[in-house]
């Protein structure tokens, strides 16, 4: 543990290591006050107070980032991010905790996420299709919308896949279970979107320590597949996008004209359709 969290609230008091999962966080806020969650401000000067202590010399200084706008979200996040931090980059990362480097718990996390994807020597990067479905909740009409459509709306749509994944404590690789030795070449796993000759195109970055073997690519390809199915894909599509048309769904997902392809294979295909000899 990195922090200890005193939160009192009317008598009762909870004393909490962090970081810690965050239901189990939510659990034992609850058990001082049903309107208690991670969601709780940090502050000594409300009625629910909370206290941020530390015996270490980095949770010390990670306690100074914080004020009485953050959450106790907020503390467990950072203090789970950096005691997550990979190997390659953990040290840099305690160095400039400890000499005040960052102004704001936000600087931390994006120097984190920077130094980890720098950190993989290797790239490996799978491509796949997206689904767009329009809802008019005025009419209760719903309908495919065409990739244009998805274009026009590709910061929102990015935005939305970066939020979806950094609402969660670990690096999507923490969730690949499927082979041991790909896995441990695994730095991050990061899902995002990329135009490509004017299509949207859903993406997952690879950053590794060595190259995948072709069977453990194979592996990989099959549980990206898995997630944007039914893992991280299937909390993704149900998240709306407010456009002037009606809230936008997005799916990585589709049972038809599907596919997972890698650079290479992305390359090829994209050559194919210029050339009229492939059509999604």
């Amino acid at each position: 543990m990195l922090i200890t969290a005193v939160v009192t609230n009317r008598g009762n008091t909870l004393v909490v290591d962090l970081p810690c999962d965050r239901s189990d966080l939510d659990m034992k806020l609850f058990s001082v006050g049903r309107e208690l969650s991670h969601n709780t401000p940090i502050s000594a000067d409300s009625k629910i107070k909370v206290k941020l202590l530390a015996d270490s010399d980095i949770g010390a200084h990670l306690i100074k980032l914080f004020n009485d706008s953050h959450t106790m979200r907020d503390v467990n996040n950072l203090a789970h991010a950096v005691m997550n931090a990979p190997d390659e980059v953990k040290e840099a990362i305690e160095s400039d905790i400890i000499h005040d480097q960052y102004s704001s718990p936000q600087e931390l996390m994006e120097d984190i996420r920077k130094q980890s994807y720098e950190a993989g020597q290797y790239t490996e990067t799978f491509y796949f299709p997206l689904v767009g479905r329009l809802e008019d909740e005025e009419y209760g009409d719903e309908y495919e919308v065409d990739n244009r459509f998805l274009c026009s709306y590709e910061w929102d749509i990015k935005e939305l896949v970066d939020k979806e994944q950094d609402s969660d404590l670990d690096d999507m690789k923490e969730y690949f279970y499927d082979d041991e030795n790909a896995r441990a070449k695994m730095v991050t796993a990061r899902w995002g979107v990329d135009e490509k000759n004017g299509t949207l195109y859903g993406k997952v970055d690879f950053k590794l320590r060595e190259p995948f073997t072709s069977e453990e690519k194979e592996k990989v390809r099959e549980w990206v597949s898995g997630q944007n199915s039914d893992g991280f894909g299937e909390g993704l599509e149900q998240r709306p996008i407010e456009t002037e048309d009606g809230d936008l769904y997005v799916s990585m997902w589709s049972a038809d004209h599907y596919f997972i392809y890698d650079e290479n294979e992305m390359n090829e295909f994209l050559s194919q359709q210029q050339s009229g000899g492939m059509k999604l």
